[in-house]
């Protein structure tokens, strides 16, 4: 399946013409495509607009541009045959069907396809009855099964080419005869595939069979029965993998560049799982060659929907390798090279592949096409950055000149300022009345100068905050120009080492020397250093020849002597290479670095001494080293000192460094603690910068549960600067306490009786609330209050949130329940002293506990237990307490009791806190 590039190349005055459409949607529409080219909702925006508004034109546009970018999917290209076929565009229509159908394994085109035959060989009565259109519409039917019978939604095209079948008519016995035959072929073809409409096809075929001959269906359903049962058992599986790919596919099932998000990952994942399962042959199929077209239609279906998966197309391209279809793997991988140019994977598995087939024309032009490619990248970015830069930097002129002219108008103004001082002194020796009128015209000449100096002061501070964040935005520029160029100078230095590579295998050692050639000449800031290390490295094991290696890592020195990374490198090469002398050389000239770059080379290179150098030296480099960096100490160094590779038992064990706060292993030098440490220094856990190799078992597992976050990860909160709160409560005056009847119950007191006047803290008050009865004391503070000074205060709000916090634990104790009945608490509140029936434990019995509520351990609902009234409320029956409170402590039918908010009835329950 060969796959057409798509064409993102688009001229300015191209895309201007188009979003200079006058239909703001579509203008907004064609904006964000033109920011990315792979907005699918913008796609379908435009579609949907396009439908919505009947412009065919905009629709056949905008189908077409789609296309570019996504030329294997089979939706889009099912309805652009569609439109063109409604349009008459018959030519049209056909051209989309050469080009695609073959290279698309797409059931919706298929589909399509066929229905635009049947259309054209139907006569009046909307039947193909003719026998020559017949051979047409069987040759088509025949030609969609073969390539997208497998599919898993092909049921409806195997039940509507078993139904054309039947409609036959025929004129002879042996016609007859070769219609049931083909039809009992297709219907054994059509059971033994996994589509959704197996089950439908089954009970078809057991009725064709019956209806032939009851002697002989059971004869020939038992032949097909096996495959009939494992299609079916592989279809449940089958609808498993493909329920977790529609879970996880993109908008609309239209693919996308991945970015990696878990959703992504998952919709890769889950097609992987798919092929996986297809490659372990659950049909059981015994021709290896059925097999394998099954498998590759997989791949073929994978490869449309996950389009920009670059190890989609490896993988398949491995698989036909692996069933030596060499040539089918290079044209797979071809298509991948034209899909996914930019994909370095593939462009460089395409190479190999060619390698291994003896195409070295084919080699090279990839190599050529990646490094033009990755090349042109580095160029676009510099040029779209320097076009900022030059914008900014003509921006800065301006600014320049204004303040330019500002200053020059000053100075002049300045300097005409002395030649009218003369004629202001003059002024004052004239008359009163004169006096006076000039005074007011020198006084409104001051306030007009005056408000020009205002004014040239504030357009000065205005042009020197636009330079101000000029220049910032100069600043910041160039940094993301810095790093967008890290990012595609990597693939450039990458590009041309493979490169190099395949030469040396290719054509030896002299042709990599003239290759080299060519990046050399490149200007600086194209290249990283890993170019010219792996060229030397080249030298040293592959020609043999360390000294042109170590001339070459000299001569880049120079190049790269900011990048400590490179020094590493040359010292490590001089090192394996077993010249001692050059490397304490090197190492001297380059130890003077700064701290935070050095200190890989010192950590180098203490290694190295630590290995093979005498006891002398090694004092004086850990000296050195204490002295270098401030982390370090004599405790350190001995931990790097007894230490190789990754054993680091003296730092664990002896030193206990894993469980040190006191100790930085992110610090250089620290040999195997801090070389596998580097990754994760900055990961927020301390205990990551310590050698995972040397910590195993339990000791890793048990600190990395305690370890401590960093503080420095995470912003904490200053209340240095907080001021406590402490608000000012102005002090009402109490108001005389006046008489009034007071109707509650709970608190012993008749209602028909004058209740003598309290304020909030008279005892007769705080007794209410010693017993914790809160709802007794807001009644009886309410009531004090005057109402014609409503200032005043009529609660004592400490006592009250005292006996509020404390009420829960009054009377409560272990077991008992925290809901208590109404007259529980009159009796409590009226007697002094416990209920005369104790409360038990969990549910009470029915016979126990009538007339109360209590609360269920085990439910956390309220069960309520008491007698039972008829409710005007649709005749149904409620619980109603035996025993409410009156003003005597009383108890009577609760059916004139208090109201309950709650219930919204009288007679309610209430809990021992009187609410």
């Amino acid at each position: 399946m060969s796959e057409p590039a798509p064409n993102t190349t688009e001229s300015s005055t191209q895309r201007n013409a188009r979003h200079a459409s006058g239909n703001p949607e579509v203008d907004m529409f064609r904006q964000r495509l033109a920011r990315s080219a792979h907005d699918v909702e913008a796609w379908l925006g435009l579609v949907n607009y396009a439908k919505h508004v009947g412009d065919d034109a905009l629709l056949h546009e905008t189908y077409t541009d789609a296309l570019k970018q996504y030329p294997s999917c089979g939706q889009l290209l099912a309805s652009l045959a569609e439109l063109e076929l409604r349009r008459g565009n018959i030519q049209s229509a056909e051209t989309i069907f050469n080009s695609s159908l073959f290279n698309v394994p797409s059931i919706e085109l298929w589909q399509c396809y066929l229905n635009y035959v049947l259309k054209a060989n139907v006569d009046a009565q909307g039947v193909v009855s003719q026998p020559e259109r017949r051979a047409i519409v069987k040759q088509c039917y025949k030609l969609v099964l073969d390539n997208v019978g497998c599919d898993r939604e092909a049921g409806r095209i195997w039940a509507d080419y078993i139904g054309f079948l039947s409609s036959g008519q025929t004129n002879a016995p042996y016609e007859e005869q070769q219609k049931t035959e083909l039809l009992r072929e297709t219907f054994q073809a059509a059971v033994a595939i996994p589509h959704l409409k197996v089950e439908e096809i089954w009970k078809n075929y057991d009725g064709f069979e019956n209806r032939l001959d009851r002697a002989t269906a059971k004869q020939m359903l038992s032949r097909t029965s096996p495959s009939y049962m494992t299609a079916r058992t592989a279809l449940r599986a089958m609808n498993r993998h493909w329920d977790a790919i529609r879970r996880h596919q993109p908008l609309h099932g239209i693919p996308a560049p991945p970015e990696w998000s878990s959703r992504e990952i998952d919709y890769l994942d889950a097609w992987k799982k798919y092929l996986k399962w297809e490659m372990e042959n659950p049909l059981n199929i015994n021709d290896a060659g059925a097999l394998r077209r099954r498998v590759v239609f997989a791949y073929n279906q994978a490869c449309m929907a996950l389009r920009f998966y670059p190890e989609i197309w490896i993988d398949f391209a491995e698989y036909l390798s692996s069933q030596d279809q060499h040539s089918d793997a290079l044209a797979k991988m071809h298509s991948a090279s034209l899909v996914l140019p930019s994909s370095l994977a593939v462009q460089f598995a395409y190479a190999e592949m060619a390698e291994k087939h003896k195409q070295p024309n084919v080699c090279k032009q990839v190599y050529e096409k990646v490094v033009v490619l990755t090349r042109a990248d580095i160029d676009s970015t510099k040029a779209r950055y320097t076009q900022k830069l030059d914008r900014l930097e003509k921006r800065l002129a301006q600014i320049a000149a204004k303040k330019k002219a500002s200053d020059d108008k000053q100075e002049m103004q300045n300097a005409e300022a002395p030649a009218e001082a003369p004629l202001a002194d003059s002024s004052s020796d004239s008359d009163s009345d004169e006096s006076d009128s000039i005074g007011d015209d020198s006084g409104m000449d001051g306030n007009a100068s005056d408000a020009s100096g205002r004014e040239r002061d504030a357009t000065t501070v205005a042009m020197e905050r636009a330079k101000r964040r000029t220049n910032v935005h100069v600043v910041r520029t160039k940094a993301r120009m810095e790093q967008d160029l890290c990012e595609v100078r990597e693939p450039y230095t990458l590009a041309w080492i493979m490169y190099l590579r395949y030469v040396q295998r290719a054509e030896g050692i002299d042709a990599v020397r003239q290759l080299l050639r060519r990046p050399r000449s490149d200007p600086p800031g194209y290249l990283t250093y890993h170019l010219f290390v792996s060229a030397a490295q080249m030298e040293y094991h592959v020609a043999k020849k360390p000294g042109i290696a170590a001339k070459l890592f000299e001569f880049y020195s120079k190049m790269f002597s900011d990048q400590p990374a490179y020094i590493v490198e040359y010292l490590g090469y001089l090192i394996n290479s077993g010249d001692d002398t050059n490397a304490r050389a090197l190492f001297e000239r380059f130890q003077g670095t700064s701290t935070g770059d050095s200190g890989d080379i010192w950590s180098t290179f203490a290694e190295f001494e630590y290995n093979y150098g005498d006891l002398s030296a090694i004092s004086k480099l850990d000296k050195r080293f204490i002295e270098k960096f401030e982390h370090e100490s004599v405790l350190t160094r001995l931990a790097a000192r007894y230490s190789y590779l990754d054993v680091d038992t003296v730092a664990v064990r002896d030193f206990g460094f894993p469980y040190r706060k006191d100790h930085r292993s992110d610090a250089p030098g620290h040999g195997g603690l801090r070389r596998l440490g580097d990754d994760d220094a900055d990961s927020g856990n301390e205990l990551a910068a310590i050698a995972v190799g040397s910590v195993t078992g339990r000791h890793l597992r048990k600190e990395q549960l305690l370890a401590p976050v960093t503080p420095k990860r995470f912003v904490r909160f200053n209340t240095s600067a907080l001021e406590e709160y402490d608000p000012v409560i102005e002090d009402y005056e109490t108001p005389e306490p006046m008489s009034a009847s007071y109707a509650g119950g709970g608190s012993g007191v008749s209602t028909n009786e004058a209740r003598p006047a309290m304020s909030p803290s008279t005892p007769s008050t705080i007794q209410f609330l010693e017993q914790g009865d809160v709802l007794s004391y807001v009644a009886a503070a309410v009531s004090n209050v005057d109402l014609q000074n409503f200032g005043s205060r009529a609660l004592d709000v400490d006592a009250l949130l005292d006996a509020i916090l404390q009420t829960r634990s009054i009377g409560q104790q272990q077991g008992q329940s925290s809901y208590r009945p109404l007259a529980y608490m009159s009796r409590q509140a009226s007697h002094g002293g416990p209920p005369s029936r104790p409360v038990g434990r969990g549910r009470m019995s029915r016979s126990r506990s009538k007339g109360y509520s209590e609360y269920d351990d085990r439910h956390s609902d309220r069960r309520s237990f008491g007698s039972t009234r008829k409710s005007p409320h649709r005749g149904s029956f409620r619980r109603q307490p035996p025993y409410s409170r009156n003003s005597s402590g009383g108890g009577y039918p609760a059916r004139s009791g208090g109201y309950d908010s709650r219930r919204g009835n009288r007679g309610g329950y209430r809990d021992d806190n009187g609410y």
